[in-house]
């Protein structure tokens, strides 16, 4: 396997795990806050260092995406 086959099934992966992880941490509000958190946290990580490594814009603009989502999930003392 190439490199560019390598970074293709990386991006595809990371979309819907991204997606996948968005709206599963903005859907579980009656579960556990530390659950939804990481739930955006781990894939915003992988972006992170992926865009790192690769320097392409999907990486960032996905991290992107988890990062708008993180303020809807973040812990509050009152829920």
């Amino acid at each position: 396997m190439n490199a560019e086959t390598l970074q293709f099934l990386l991006t595809t992966f990371m979309e819907l795990a991204t997606l996948l992880c968005a709206y599963l941490a903005l859907r579980l509000f009656k579960k556990s806050r530390w659950l939804r958190l990481g739930l955006i946290a781990v894939p915003l990580l992988l972006n992170a260092l992926l865009y790192a490594v690769y320097q392409t814009t999907p990486f960032f603009y996905l991290g992107v995406i988890l990062l708008l989502c993180l303020p809807f999930v973040w812990p509050r003392k009152s829920a």
